[in-house]
């Protein structure tokens, strides 16, 4: 670098033609680039978070008094205080007294639906005022909103599970946006039924499953694409001709590693998924309890359970709110819902005279009580028994249903998982680990481990104590960046 000054001093005693200064200037410039990308590299930036309470994700004991090192964008280091070597200049962070937890997982979201049913509109019909087509689009054209109001709301991983061929995409794209969450996505969903609903001349979201030739193919197209897993939505257990396209579609699945997922709400569905090779069931056993044969399955195979327990019950909220008996609620101390979906919920009573709300409809939504009907007896007592055969579990919210908004209804997911009898210190595991494992990550986060990406969150209150703790969050890192969750929102 003196060698770059003395140049630059010097030339003012040179008596130089016009055209020699400009190649002696670019000479300069030349060296200095060199100089500046070799000795540039090896600079890194150190953050420590010292003091508070870390569950690491594993499920042991906590360590108290903590320290974690953060250096660029992971973890260079965590133990108790004092195990760590903290070098001038790293930038401190005072946490004691406070509680860190990996960032949370929502291993069930569908970004193609905005939480209302402008985007469903097979469950009612409202192109009149929000066209499906536009819907659509604005979703593809507009996803950092929600990546806004995840990270929020301390969702640093979410899967989305079924929708347009573009959710792929955003896996990569989120991945290098440094205040995105990590995205893992399925693409469109196999089913039995046609997708009309959701049909578009160049995407669509439910591909009929009309042969063994459609399966194989579709599995290829979304392998080729990247996808994190191939989606069946619904499958007819009792149908074997069916089950045969099935099969064949699981076959490609295994050649491509690639993994199955079933949407499957009764448990003879369940079982002939799991048979099939699902990897991840998303919904709960609902129609009655299940046996030691499905446990057995389970642990066979190595399938995780997502319960998704009270997004049934949110169609009935959101129906409730459009039919102007109750307003959809809102729950969100810190701002994380954006502006647009926030109008979208406060104006639902707009539709109260739509074709939909026939009066016996609406006498069965008077009649829901929000307190006591947001999950039933049978999918609460089939996640329990889950629990203690010692089956994988997730956090997963179903977001972007009707009635379950992005980010923040995961607090609402886990207090009703809490409800069903799990302690809250598995469940931080369900909502961490898990979440990456089923994302297929859990080499990159979803643990607070060296050489892990640092996403975490930072709490005011012990969520192994009270699951509901985790609404108390002030703090979320995200890839390495610290940020107050009341500043995340932008949209």
């Amino acid at each position: 670098m003196n060698v770059i000054i003395a140049l630059f001093i010097g030339i003012r005693s040179l008596d130089l033609t016009t055209m020699r200064i400009r190649t002696f200037l670019t000479l300069i410039i030349s060296i200095t680039l060199f100089i500046g990308c070799s000795s540039g590299s090896t600079e890194h930036t150190y953050l420590v978070i010292k003091g508070a309470t870390v569950f690491d994700g594993n499920g042991g004991q906590p360590i108290e008094n903590s320290e974690i090192l953060i250096r660029d964008n992971a973890i260079d280091c965590i133990g108790e205080a004092g195990d760590c070597s903290v070098t001038m200049g790293t930038e401190v962070v005072d946490a004691a007294g406070k509680f860190i937890t990996p960032g949370l997982i929502d291993a069930h979201m569908h970004f193609f639906q905005t939480g209302f049913f402008d985007s469903r509109p097979d469950a009612m019909d409202l192109n009149e005022t929000y066209p499906f087509t536009e819907i659509a689009a604005y979703q593809e054209r507009n996803p950092e909103r929600y990546y806004d109001t995840y990270l929020c709301s301390g969702v640093t991983g979410v899967y989305d599970v079924g929708g347009m061929s573009w959710s792929v995409a955003l896996q990569e794209q989120a991945e290098e946006n440094p205040k995105a969450p990590h995205v893992a996505a399925a693409g469109p969903l196999l089913t039995p039924v046609p997708g009309a609903p959701f049909d578009l001349p160049s995407d669509r979201v439910l591909v009929q499953l009309d042969s063994e030739e459609t399966g194989v193919k579709m599995v290829q197209y979304m392998s080729a694409l990247g996808s994190t897993g191939v989606k069946f939505w619904m499958i007819r257990a009792d149908d074997e001709d069916y089950m045969s396209r099935v099969r064949a579609a699981a076959d490609e699945i295994e050649k491509h590693d690639n993994q199955m997922i079933v949407h499957a709400t009764t448990l003879e569905q369940a079982k002939a998924a799991v048979k099939s090779g699902a990897k991840l069931l998303v919904h709960s056993v609902q129609d009655r309890l299940i046996d030691e044969e499905f446990i057995n399955l389970m642990k066979e195979q190595g399938t995780i359970y997502n319960p998704t327990l009270i997004v049934g019950a949110g169609y009935t909220v959101a129906f409730r709110g459009a039919a102007d008996i109750a307003p959809i609620p809102i729950t969100d101390p810190n701002g994380c819902v954006d502006q647009r979906t926030r109008e979208l919920i406060t104006t639902a009573s707009q539709f109260k005279d739509h074709p939909r709300m026939s009066e016996a409809f609406k006498d069965r939504l008077q009649a829901f009580d929000p307190d006591t009907g947001m999950s039933s007896d049978v999918m609460l007592q089939n996640l329990k028994r889950l629990y203690e055969a010692g089956i994988p579990i997730v956090v997963g919210t179903d977001a972007g249903n009707p009635g379950t908004l992005h980010g923040i209804s995961i607090y609402d997911e886990m207090e009703m998982m809490q409800e069903a009898g799990i302690d809250p210190n598995d469940l931080i595991v369900m909502a961490t680990k898990n979440g990456a494992m089923a994302m297929r990550r859990e080499d990159d986060f979803g643990t607070l481990e060296k050489d892990k990406l640092a996403n975490l969150i930072i709490l005011e209150s012990n969520p192994a104590e009270d699951i509901s703790n985790m609404r108390s969050l002030s703090h979320v890192m995200i890839k390495g960046k610290l940020m107050d969750v009341t500043t995340v929102q932008r949209h």
